[in-house]
């Protein structure tokens, strides 16, 4: 159930949109255009009251009523499907914001009000009785309590701090501007509408590029990660990071924008504006995260007894590093190389090393994994590069500009670019994605202790939740992600061989592969 409501929830935010209501003048769609908010208070809540909770609240909330039988639950699937599918077409009638929404704006949305309770609670009927739920709220509702208030105030911060961005923008400015005029001789400065940069290279300081993303993300990882570790670090000294944290992450977004101007200047306004543009914000989050979290695993002032490094006793690396590792790998090179890229990753094969330099130094701990292949596995890849091509959006552009750079390269470079990324592609992502996914994942989600259970190991909870964060993996094509998951990890169960995972993971590239070169559809790619 929890499963087919995030899926359920990811489709109708990416297909409806609410912009167009904001052409009616009424209170009701307005009500109605925020509705992306009400969404982001419930996630609010949900998380907060889990968090604040506990395991016996999870344990009083999940358990399954014994007197419950499974056929009962039919009758509220068959209303959540109906519902959902007028939910649908209302959702898509209302926030499509036409003449008849515009006559009657309030009726449309007490209709709109009166589906999305019946279909939301059908569901939650469909999990558990209606007694089960009264149970939960009555003995469970001083943490209720605290998780709706605390849920509340954080989604309410949220509101709150984006009226701060436009004065945090014109501190940002400031810095900005210090840094550059020790750069530059002439530079190009407009207060009143935050622009900065040189003659040749000018770049507007928007209030959502002040930073204040930035030290949110940043204060919300590393009070996560104090809260988790409160047992061994000492109090109140560790509070000192968070304001430390936020101060870095903030001085390092003014020397990501001077960055941006300085490469714009060199004259690369391609790449200022494509990756670096939207990679290096999350390049210097990472660097950061990983640098306090580095800095405190050393031990030091921070802990409660200081401790000394861990040293390695076996050759053998753990689990978590060699099956986690390749992915890594990969996601970090490609952060890295897509910030100095301008639409076209032209230093993809920086990707190939950085996951072959991992696994080489693993390759031990692969030695115990099912290599063997099988034909099954070939057939299960070829089904699922069926169901990926029959789920793809038609609309997808985002690599079209390949031919053309390519044509730019000379052709050598561009075969040899080309021979990489099928390698990449057939190879090296089916290898890396599939020890993360049904190597590490799918233990993970069994036991925090991995090494104990085998790989292939079947659990319902396990197959769903590593499909769908495969699919998320893969941003707006989650939805042909998950069934891939599912059909990979399938082919892992059969016989728990790791190999028939990767061999249809290889196959079904490998045929998106030769659709792109057969059609020269590029964006199928990806």
């Amino acid at each position: 159930m929890l499963a087919l409501l995030i899926g359920e929830v990811l489709y109708l935010t990416v297909t409806f949109d609410t912009q167009p209501l904001a052409r009616i003048p009424s209170a009701w769609t307005t009500f109605l255009g925020s509705s992306p908010q009400y969404l982001r208070l419930a996630i609010s809540i949900a998380v907060l009251t889990l968090w604040l909770g506990g395991r016996r609240f999870v344990a009083a909330a999940v358990t399954p009523d014994p007197a419950a039988s499974p056929a009962a639950r039919l009758p509220y699937l068959a209303l959540h499907a109906v519902a959902l599918l007028g939910f649908v077409w209302l959702t898509g009638t209302v926030f499509a914001a036409g003449r008849t929404v515009a006559a009657h704006p309030a009726m449309w949305t007490g209709a709109w009000c009166l589906v999305t309770t019946v279909t939301f609670g059908s569901l939650g009927l469909a999990a558990f009785p209606s007694h089960h739920w009264r149970t939960v709220i009555r003995e469970q509702r001083a943490v209720l309590a605290r998780g709706i208030a605390a849920g509340t105030a954080v989604w309410a911060s949220s509101l709150v701090t984006e009226a701060l961005w436009t004065h945090l923008a014109r501190s940002t400015f400031i810095v900005v501007t210090w840094m550059m005029s020790a750069l530059y001789p002439e530079i190009v400065s407009v207060p009143e509408q935050l622009i900065m940069g040189t003659p040749s290279f000018k770049v507007n300081i928007a209030p959502t590029c002040s930073g204040l993303e930035g030290v949110g993300l940043i204060l919300a990882f590393l009070s996560i990660y104090l809260y988790v570790f409160r047992k061994d670090l000492r109090f109140p000294g560790a509070l000192v990071l968070l304001p430390i944290g936020a101060l870095v992450i903030w001085t390092l977004n003014a020397v990501r924008i001077v960055a941006l101007i300085v490469i714009g200047t060199a004259g690369w306004r391609e790449v200022a504006l494509g990756g670096f543009h939207s990679q290096a914000g999350w390049l210097v989050f990472n660097a950061v995260g990983l640098t306090f979290v580095a800095l405190l695993n050393r031990g030091g002032y921070f802990h409660r007894d200081p401790r000394p490094l861990p040293v390695a006793t076996s050759n053998t690396p753990d689990q978590t590093t060699a099956f986690l590792g390749p992915f890594v790998a990969i996601l970090a090179a490609a952060m890295i190389t897509g910030t100095f890229s301008a639409g076209f990753d032209w230093l993809y094969p920086l990707r190939i090393a950085a996951v072959v330099a991992v696994m080489w130094s693993c390759w031990r701990a692969y030695s115990q994994l099912q290599w063997r292949g099988s034909f099954a596995a070939v057939a299960i890849g070829v089904a699922t590069f069926v169901v990926w091509m029959a789920l793809l959006p038609s609309n997808l552009t985002d690599k079209d500009g390949w031919p053309v750079a390519l044509q730019a390269m000379p052709p050598a470079l561009a075969g040899a670019w080309l021979a990489l990324r099928v390698v990449g592609y057939v190879l090296v992502a089916p290898l890396a994605e599939e020890l993360a996914f049904r190597g590490y994942a799918t233990r993970r989600f069994i036991s925090q202790d991995i090494e104990r259970v085998p790989v292939g190991a079947f659990s319902w909870r396990s197959f769903l939740l590593s499909s769908i964060v495969f699919g998320l993996f893969h941003g707006t094509l989650w939805l042909p992600g998950t069934v891939a998951g599912m059909a990979f990890a399938g082919a892992l169960y059969r016989r728990r061989s790791f190999g028939d995972a990767v061999l249809a993971h290889a196959t079904t590239n490998g045929l998106i592969a030769c659709y792109v070169f057969a059609t020269g559809r590029w964006s199928v790619w990806s």
